[in-house]
């Protein structure tokens, strides 16, 4: 099936050359994500454009998380890489990619929930320990000369944190205490930072690679947010 030519930035033989690339991919992936055969080859040229001059390391995903996705937090996204890096490959490979973007985009409640708890769980043990949500939280909070001692207002979150979400009461988080509270209340998915896009710049990203987002979307979100801000 002929979908036209995606990118006019490309040469149409180098897009031939691409297509014939990627087909492999776009039937495995199609059955695995839900994103249409359109928006496979859309976010394949995107990673084929971000990579052509240099693989797409550790560093180097952090430049391309904060423009496409306005991610911010460099220590965050190093924990995101390796969620999305599952073969330790040190880059993001096409499948890595596709997966990744597919959690971000198109992901369902359960598929983010192991998405964050991977994130999250910095050893790889299966848990998040106090240590691992006080490093996670120790920069969150930036309050002025007198506020009471920041590690101290970290403990207490975490103790809370516990308190609201450690169901078998050992002093840390299993993946089931995390998806419990997570489907009990899903403000919670978060809770120890921001490692999934903003929903504006989801539409923004996706804007320019499939036609089911238009830039009104993109308008309508922002208007909406900055109205629940006021």
């Amino acid at each position: 099936m002929d979908f036209g030519q995606i990118d006019l930035t490309l040469d149409p033989q180098e897009e031939v050359r691409c297509r014939k690339r990627f087909r492999p991919i776009i039937k495995e992936f199609g059955s695995r994500t839900k994103f249409t055969h359109k928006e496979l080859e859309g976010l394949l040229i995107i990673y084929h454009k971000l990579t052509k001059n240099q693989p797409m390391d550790r560093k180097y995903f952090r430049r391309v998380m904060f423009t496409i996705l306005n991610f911010q937090n460099d220590a965050l996204i190093d924990r995101i890489f390796s969620a999305i890096d599952r073969n330790n490959k040190l880059v993001v490979t096409m499948d890595s990619w596709i997966l990744g973007m597919s959690i971000f985009l198109r992901g369902d409640l359960n598929e983010r929930i192991k998405f964050c708890f991977t994130v999250y769980d910095m050893m790889g043990d299966g848990y998040i320990k106090r240590e691992h949500m006080f490093q996670a939280l120790k920069n969150s909070l930036r309050g002025n000369p007198h506020d009471e001692d920041p590690e101290e207002q970290v403990k207490d979150m975490i103790d809370i944190i516990l308190k609201k979400m450690d169901h078998d009461r050992d002093g840390r988080l299993s993946y089931e205490d995390y998806r419990k509270s997570v489907w009990e209340n899903p403000s919670l998915l978060e809770i120890l930072g921001y490692c999934l896009p903003a929903r504006p710049a989801v539409y923004m990203f996706m804007t320019t690679f499939t036609d089911l987002v238009s830039t009104l979307h993109v308008r309508m979100m922002k208007r909406r947010t900055r109205h629940h801000s006021e």
